[in-house]
């Protein structure tokens, strides 16, 4: 698929998008995920996970972050399967801990390692945070479409400095923290239409923070398809229509029945 540099893919105006946000481990969805992907997938769908498809949010018991990975792996050999960057495979390439209810989900998933693949555990990190560090961080679509894992940075002056953004590293690069870590109230409505219109789009849609289904913020739709306080949704964006803003993400929304 053609891109805008390593870390910026590109989609035509063509066929249908399934986006589908913060799977953390949870292989059940993931396995529903791919239900769906067989009935829409041709040539011209694409598939789109945005990130975060590994650590547990609820015990480390339920973790088939391995799993997950194994598999997306796989997948990523297709031209219309896209992988993007989370801010919990950032902290893998990063070395930094996350904590979710009082569970550090870092050492969690070097836990997981040591379990399958015993001395070899931290080769097998490696391998996987040189993976990590191959993932796109967003996708613009050819009708207008902003997807990221979160999101936005504030100061982007241009689609460019997307283009490349891990250039500058992982850990020192306070515009990718904020496309990956950045939540509604560090960012406002405002500040969601100062940068789509620096990077040429009318709307996007991320995950990242948790609500029932989805939420929309004006130009911004929030999206929960596995990690969420309720419902749990997916779009299906149809890259042939014309996108004027959020409201026409929010007619695209479906749920997981």
């Amino acid at each position: 698929m053609q891109g805008y540099g390593k870390d910026l893919i590109k989609l035509p105006c063509e066929g249908i998008a399934l986006i589908v946000t913060d799977l953390h481990g949870n292989v059940h969805d993931f396995d529903k995920i791919l239900e769906l992907w067989k009935d829409l997938s041709t040539n011209k769908n694409h598939l789109i996970l945005t990130g975060d498809f590994i650590h547990a949010m609820d015990t480390s018991e339920n973790d088939h972050s391995l799993e997950i990975l194994e598999a997306v792996k796989g997948h990523c050999q297709f031209d219309n399967f896209h992988l993007l960057l989370g801010n919990h495979e950032w902290a893998t390439i990063t070395h930094r801990s996350v904590y979710k209810g009082g569970e550090n989900q870092s050492t969690n998933f070097e836990g997981l390692l040591k379990n399958k693949f015993g001395a070899e555990w931290k080769h097998k990190l490696e391998e996987y945070v040189n993976f990590f560090k191959k993932l796109p961080v967003a996708i613009k679509t050819d009708n207008g479409v902003f997807i990221s894992h979160s999101g936005p940075p504030k100061d982007v002056n241009s689609i460019k400095e997307i283009m490349n953004i891990t250039e500058k590293g992982y850990s020192n690069n306070p515009l990718l923290f904020e496309l990956l870590w950045n939540r509604y109230g560090d960012y406002t409505k405002k500040d969601v239409d100062n940068f789509l219109e620096k990077v040429g789009c009318k709307a996007m849609i991320v995950g990242h923070t948790p609500v029932d289904g989805y939420k929309l913020i004006r130009n911004q739709l929030i999206v929960s398809s596995s990690f969420s306080k309720g419902k749990k949704a997916y779009v299906e964006l149809d890259l042939e229509k014309e996108i004027r803003g959020g409201r026409d993400l929010k007619r695209m929304v479906k749920y997981f029945k």
